[in-house]
């Protein structure tokens, strides 16, 4: 598998440098996450105060928790979508410094759910940041496939993997900030049905 762009082909790019810069920004943004968990103790503090502390912090180290697994799994399908490129182009960089740009967002989106967890507009900026994350991954992936940046030797059950996963992400983001932006969490119940079926989806089979 190359990546490297062909003769009188300059619209093709290597795909090492934009690699590169995303793992930058990944391992910046997640270290600066954990920034927001800040024990609040006095100079000599007993067992009580820290007993106390620690309780205080368990919502944010939770929501901390649940941003640094997305982060995970963002990374993961990030550089799973690189592994199945033979090169990119300039379309699909732009889209995919879109997607950079919206996991730089994160920290401040976590800092104001962490000062307004009760707030439905706090958790709405909140999940909205992972919704916006997930847009321009799964269009930077569905242009690739359309432009013919895959490499031909990939499977059409990995590549559907692929598709399947940035879908469910994608549309249970957009559940969720949809669901505290009107105020109404219990419809989060509709993401249900939604794994459900993107699990148990049957994999094209491989064409003989």
């Amino acid at each position: 598998m190359s990546d490297t762009a062909q003769p009188n082909s300059g619209s093709l790019l290597s795909k090492h440098r934009i690699e590169a810069l995303s793992d930058g920004v990944f391992a910046v943004v997640m270290t600066l996450l954990v920034l927001e968990i800040k024990p609040d103790l006095e100079p000599h503090a007993g067992d009580e105060a820290v007993r106390h502390m620690l309780a205080n912090l368990a919502r944010p180290f939770l929501a901390f928790t649940f941003a640094f697994l997305l982060s995970c799994i963002f990374w993961n399908l990030h550089h799973r979508k690189f592994a199945m490129l033979r090169h990119t182009n300039p379309v699909h960089t732009g889209l995919t410094l879109a997607f950079l740009f919206t996991v730089t967002l994160l920290p401040v989106s976590v800092s104001i759910f962490l000062h307004a967890m009760s707030s439905y507009l706090a958790q709405t900026v909140y999940y909205g940041n992972f919704t916006l994350i997930a847009l321009p991954l799964l269009l930077s992936w569905l242009y690739a496939q359309r432009a013919g940046l895959v490499d031909p030797g990939q499977s059409a059950a990995d590549t559907s993997k692929v598709t399947r996963r940035m879908v469910a992400i994608t549309t249970l983001g957009v559940i969720a900030t949809t669901s505290y932006f009107f105020g109404i969490p219990y419809l989060l119940f509709l993401a249900l049905p939604v794994i459900f079926y993107l699990r148990h989806k049957k994999t094209p089979s491989a064409t003989p």
